[in-house]
């Protein structure tokens, strides 16, 4: 079965969609806009119908697939607008901006039994899919660490005057605005759902979160989380350092897991230069005292997630990835929020 997709939003993230539709084959017969000159290079790349009104693609009978790659802040209505027409959707994240807005998103999925994908893409980065894989030989879990570590330029000693992460006096900055938060929604997201991915559902946690006066929006977040695989201690950090991380490219993205059994580490590569740029994972195996690296050729998380949605929507099966993973990450996000603004651990609230 060929799929016919629609694509609703066609800025910088979209690339990665795009790449991924075209290798699996998908047609895509709409693109969407607020901006035509944004999308008008991959309408004509497709032979794609054009338009600003993402209603004319969720009310398309022949669309099997809704992509939804626009800021957080509109998800909301465009995943209920395309589930209540019976659409697959694979949605940017965040889902949405709060776990209850993303709760009903969830209800709304179950009862009209669509497949939903919320697309942290990371979980298909190969050294993820083999770590996971490698779990078992580490016995009893005891403590992970895992970070996310980005270069954002010299954002702590400088007040940013204009741009995305400008905050405006009696204002909202931009990053807020559309997403919701700094470093945490951002870039933290993604590594909350390889927690939940590799260790499942966290109990308790206590965070502490940085944001630096006369702006709105977070750059470091730091916690501990309880899970039943041991403790997570956790961080989010956007830094001004522009060497560090294991190819030296100011990217510090890692995880390490470390069992009665032995010790998995996962180092990553720039969102944006998977094309380039590939993981490792090592295994330390304490049975034997073996330790093995794993060298993977650059390759697209996007792509292979995207191949993987797809499958699974022709398909007309959800597959192993579920459709509240969304909800899961921002109910761990609303949770941290919570603990940070109180300073005190919290027992996180699963709704569902």
């Amino acid at each position: 079965m060929t799929l016919t997709a629609g694509v609703i939003g066609c800025g910088n993230i979209s690339q990665f969609h795009f790449s991924g539709l075209e290798k699996a084959g998908v047609r895509i017969k709409w693109v969407c806009d607020l901006s035509e000159d944004v999308a008008r290079p991959w309408a004509d790349k497709f032979d794609a119908q054009y338009t600003a009104d993402y209603r004319k693609i969720v009310g398309d009978a022949e669309i099997d697939v809704v992509i939804i790659a626009t800021v957080s802040s509109v998800h909301k209505a465009m995943c209920l607008d395309a589930i209540d027409a019976g659409k697959a959707v694979i949605c940017e994240k965040t889902l949405t901006e709060n776990p209850d807005d993303s709760l009903e998103i969830v209800r709304r999925i179950e009862e009209k039994q669509t497949v939903f994908y919320t697309s942290y893409m990371k979980r298909y980065i190969p050294a993820v899919e083999k770590a996971k894989e490698l779990l078992p030989s580490l016995g009893k879990i005891l403590s992970t660490s895992i970070r996310t570590y980005q270069c954002w330029g010299d954002i702590w000693t400088n007040m940013p005057k204009e741009g995305f992460l400008y905050t405006p006096p009696d204002g909202i900055s931009a990053i807020r605005k559309n997403y919701g938060g700094g470093i945490l929604v951002c870039g933290g997201s993604h590594i909350l759902d390889l927690i939940l991915f590799l260790l499942g559902r966290p109990r308790k946690l206590y965070s502490y979160m940085h944001i630096p006066e006369g702006r709105d929006y977070d750059l470091q977040v730091a916690t501990l989380i309880e899970t039943g695989n041991g403790i997570v201690h956790y961080e989010a950090l956007a830094h001004p350092l522009h060497k560090i991380g294991f190819l030296r490219d100011g990217w510090d993205e890692q995880v390490e897991i470390n069992g009665t059994g032995g010790r998995l580490e996962i180092y990553s590569a720039m969102w944006d230069q998977v094309d380039t740029k590939a993981s490792l994972l090592i295994h330390y195996d304490n049975l034997t005292g073996n330790v093995r690296e794993y060298r993977y050729d650059p390759v697209s998380p996007f792509d292979r997630a995207i191949k993987f949605f797809c499958e699974n929507i022709a398909n007309g099966a959800q597959g192993s990835q579920s459709h509240i993973t969304g909800y899961e990450v921002d109910e761990l996000i609303a949770h941290i929020y919570k603990s940070s603004e109180t300073k005190q651990a919290v027992l996180i609230n699963w709704q569902i």
